[in-house]
């Protein structure tokens, strides 16, 4: 039996059945998880969504998903998942809705009680009407009904905090699942696993001995059918405020005795909450590819900013005067997600020297790649020894984002997610920085380059260099 097999029978709700999120990724995420048998004998899944429709064509729908997005679909195995799937239409802020769907969940069960998990695959404005009758149509308080809710939360401070205490009304915080999906791809769990196994990364990754750490997220597409959303956030919001500094987190954060959710999230709320930017106009780059505004849905004046660097600092005593850079772009010349993380040099080591590097790429390789320097012969010239080696799941227990993070809540796991204390502390560096790039300029930069060349000039303050893979 496979050792990830989920035992216990439950219901999955999926608020938002009908919209993009759950045909492009849970559907799929679904049948990924039936293929490598994770599921147990017994379990529910129950579209629901305000479009009136039957239940098989809904099925029909959510069949077509697995299609267009699996190769090889095992019609076995298909008809058996979909034979699970149930549809319910109601409304989000309608009470005697969801009392009726609670209903509907035991019709079809047979059970008085059963696990039921709460996906949120809807927009945010929707989020408190059904936490609220969620809340209020709990059986007891000790039911066990687990939320799963994806980013953004919030979209400020001020909102995520209210948000935050919206949910305590109704929810403890240990059955609510803050999802990034960022922190379901392996390579990036790969961070904190790769760290808390091996001693010589913890000795390397210490504020002390790093120069500078950069991560840089490029994407080689546009904004595509996102505009609308995007061009109202921009990518600090969708990128960094989230996913980057959360990578951010697991570079820096100590790493705790136990792997367990609370201590990491502990760990990295304290990376996360001393992050400082220093408003200058040399600390932040914001670009716009030439052709963003051509797009569909996007404004002929739009200053939404499509690339971002900036340089930060970590304001605690081990991390004093290291500098972090972060960049993020789109419409550049690759799609590459990598962490550099450079080490200081010997006082007496030639200024010219390449120094050691730490490399943890994510995307669209999954590596470690440590870079020394060694001396050819009796010459005077230093060439690179580079190690590297895959960090990419392989074989068949590998999982798609959303597959394995949502077996996470199955098996009741909260470390792949976040919490409310690490999202407030990103939101208040994020309106810091979003608040004084107001005062900057946003610069245009030509489809399919690397983006503004001002982005040099953050390094160069500290006498550094972006590393380019």
């Amino acid at each position: 039996m496979n050792p990830l097999y989920i035992e216990k029978p439950f219901a999955l709700i999926i608020f938002g059945a009908s919209g993009d999120l759950a045909k492009l990724k849970l559907f799929p995420a679904l049948y990924s998880l039936a293929e490598q048998k994770r599921l147990p004998e017994e379990y529910y899944i129950i579209g629901y969504a305000r479009t009136e429709k039957d239940r098989e064509v809904f099925q029909k729908e959510f069949i077509q998903s697995i299609k267009d997005h699996h190769k090889d679909v095992n019609k076995k195995i298909l008809k058996s998942l979909t034979d699970k799937v149930h549809y319910f239409s109601g409304q989000y802020d309608k009470k005697e809705d969801f009392k009726n769907l609670k209903k509907n969940i035991k019709a079809i069960s047979g059970k008085s009680s059963i696990t039921k998990l709460a996906y949120f695959s809807v927009p945010p404005i929707a989020f408190k009407d059904i936490i609220k009758n969620l809340g209020e149509t709990k059986s007891s308080k000790n039911e066990d009904l687990r939320l799963i809710i994806e980013k953004p939360f919030g979209e400020d401070t001020d909102s995520a905090e209210e948000l935050f205490h919206f949910v305590a009304r109704y929810f403890n915080e240990e059955c609510v699942y803050l999802l990034d999906h960022y922190l379901g791809k392996s390579a990036v769990q790969s961070l904190l696993h790769l760290r808390h196994s091996n001693k010589i990364l913890n000795f390397m990754m210490k504020g002390p001995e790093i120069a500078n750490i950069q991560i840089s997220a490029l994407e080689s597409t546009g904004v595509k059918d996102r505009a609308g959303y995007f061009n109202k956030v921009g990518t600090v919001k969708d990128m960094v405020q989230s996913h980057l500094l959360q990578i951010l987190a697991l570079i820096a954060m100590s790493i705790p005795i136990s792997e367990d959710a609370d201590s990491i999230h502990r760990e990295k709320e304290n990376i996360l909450s001393s992050l400082k930017f220093i408003e200058s106009p040399k600390n932040l780059v914001l670009g716009q590819y030439e052709n963003y505004k051509k797009e569909k849905n996007v404004p002929e004046k739009s200053k939404t900013e499509t690339f971002a660097a900036m340089r930060l600092f970590i304001n605690r005593e081990t991390w004093y005067r290291t500098p972090i850079y972060i960049r993020t772009g789109k419409k550049l010349k690759k799609k590459h997600t990598y962490v550099v993380v450079e080490l200081k040099k010997f006082a007496f080591q030639p200024k010219d020297e390449e120094p050691n590097r730490l490399i943890f790429e994510l995307q669209p390789d999954e590596r470690v790649i440590i870079k020394l320097i060694n001396k050819n012969g009796n010459n005077k010239e230093y060439k690179a020894i580079t190690t590297s080696d895959s960090i990419a799941c392989t074989g068949d227990d590998c999982l798609p984002e959303h597959a394995l993070l949502l077996l996470e809540v199955m098996r009741k796991r909260r470390r792949y997610f976040l919490s409310f204390h690490e999202i407030i502390a990103t939101w208040r560096i994020t309106d810091k920085i979003r608040k004084f790039a107001s005062k900057i300029k946003v610069e245009k930069y030509k489809d399919k380059s690397r983006g503004p060349d001002s982005q040099d000039c953050l390094t160069e303050i500290d006498g550094f260099t972006w590393h380019e893979l």
